[in-house]
């Protein structure tokens, strides 16, 4: 692991770096007193009144560097919990952007490993074992991918894990990547190159964009493309092979294609038969809201919906549709556009007559 340190980190980020070396060393018996004075460090650093990176180069603007690092060495050692050893990594970071002793203590561990320990309920054990687990080396995506992994179940079989476990795990790490969304446009600007990509093959007759984007919202979670191929495969093969703003994949295989691109942004490219295209791209257009009171309306008239089509429920035929408007129609609705399937009133506006 290579930590992510800079020289103008705030109180809040050195705090938790130094909980962070403290958990670490907590790992091995031997580092235990060591790690508690991390800990209490962390607690004092989080709570200084001013910033110390900004306090460096307020005393370097009024001396020299050398007379800066000991005046704020000073300042540092008269805190309560800041004792000389600790004071002397923080005017190391604050003057280099490192810290030689922590990153010889977490050379070994799996890069993704500290976003992980940022999340609440994982502690170091924990987030070793995932970021072990699954080759989360990339700190900046490991949040990303691990809440991939457990949305395919491949979490709750790993020791300290069980079903439970894993949805609330992905109910934390959802709430945790959605508080940094696209904004539309880079969003749009990214989905145009994999759709570029993908029209170069001539196994894809269809793209479309899905999710908050097609809705246009201001910013958009994942990046998500509906395509019909006539061999999703080979597709998939052709765009790992020519994208070239892809960083890793996810998940490669059945009709799904799930990258780490640019920026670290997740797109997923979900593949579906022309007979179900209707239904498809409804099912994965909508907002939460509109979906759910879609399905009530099908309830109420005997039907289930899915992202393959329309079940009857009396007889259990399943009614496929090529386009959405026919989906809509079937329901007994005018085709909604996009940008208004996101709060179920809609319905009303848009019944057929």
């Amino acid at each position: 692991m290579k930590l992510p340190l800079h020289s103008a980190m705030t109180n809040q980020e050195l705090g938790e770096l130094f909980s962070f070396i403290a958990q670490v060393l907590n790992l091995r018996p031997s580092n235990r007193y060591r790690a508690r004075a991390y800990e209490e460090a962390s607690d004092v650093i989080s709570h200084l009144p001013y910033q110390l990176h900004e306090r460096i180069m307020e005393l370097q603007r009024s001396g020299t560097v050398a007379e800066a690092k000991e005046k704020l060495y000073q300042q540092l050692e008269a805190l309560p919990g800041i004792g000389e050893s600790i004071a002397r990594k923080l005017i190391e970071l604050l003057t280099t952007g490192a810290i030689t002793a922590f990153q010889r203590y977490v050379k070994d561990l799996p890069g993704g490993m500290y976003a992980l320990m940022k999340i609440h309920g994982l502690g170091a054990k924990k987030a070793y074992t995932l970021a072990k687990q699954f080759n989360l080396t990339n700190s900046k995506t490991a949040v990303l991918e691990l809440l991939t992994k457990a949305k395919h179940g491949q979490i709750q079989g790993l020791t300290g894990f069980g079903e439970k476990s894993e949805q609330q795990l992905i109910t934390i790490l959802a709430e945790q990547h959605h508080k940094a969304r696209i904004p539309h446009a880079k969003a749009l600007k990214v989905a145009k190159q994999i759709e570029a990509v993908l029209k170069k093959s001539k196994l894809v007759t269809k793209v479309v964009f899905l999710g908050s984007l097609r809705r246009g919202s201001e910013t958009v979670g994942d990046i998500d493309i509906g395509v019909v191929a006539k061999d999703p495969k080979k597709v998939v093969d052709y765009v790992v092979k020519h994208l070239s703003t892809l960083e890793r994949v996810l998940v490669a295989g059945g009709n799904l294609l799930s990258i780490i691109v640019t920026h670290g942004w997740q797109a997923d490219i979900k593949f579906a038969p022309i007979s179900e295209w209707g239904s498809f791209i409804q099912h994965f257009t909508g907002d939460k809201v509109h979906n759910i009171a879609l399905r009530e309306l099908a309830i109420k008239q005997g039907l289930s919906l899915s992202e393959h089509g329309i079940k009857v429920k009396k007889t259990g035929q399943l009614k496929k549709f090529k386009t959405e408007q026919a989906f809509y129609q079937f329901l007994g609705l005018k085709l909604i556009p996009p940008a208004e399937r996101i709060g179920g009133e809609e319905l009303e506006k848009y019944q057929a007559k």
